[in-house]
């Protein structure tokens, strides 16, 4: 078993989303980090809205207001990345 200073940075963010002990907590960076390590790319910006995209056809919509995503989107990561 890894220490927290021996996890990765990839490993901790994905953690921290599936764990779901801290949903307030994901930072936008974080999030979009996790899904792109997961397959996803990020398709275009509309506004404040980034849409990351997943060779498979999914697709997931990340609002950017603030440093940290709201616990719904952090919960849709979760089931995402799940499937």
């Amino acid at each position: 078993m890894q220490t927290k200073k021996q996890m990765s940075r990839a490993q901790k963010a994905l953690d921290k989303i599936m764990s779901g002990q801290s949903d307030k907590n994901v930072s936008f960076d974080e999030a979009a980090y996790v899904l792109t390590r997961a397959g996803f790319a990020l398709d275009h910006i509309v506004g404040s809205h980034h849409v990351f995209r997943h060779s498979d056809g999914r697709r997931m919509v990340l609002p950017l207001h603030g440093k940290h995503i709201k616990p719904p989107y952090v919960r849709q990561i979760r089931e995402l990345l799940k499937s």
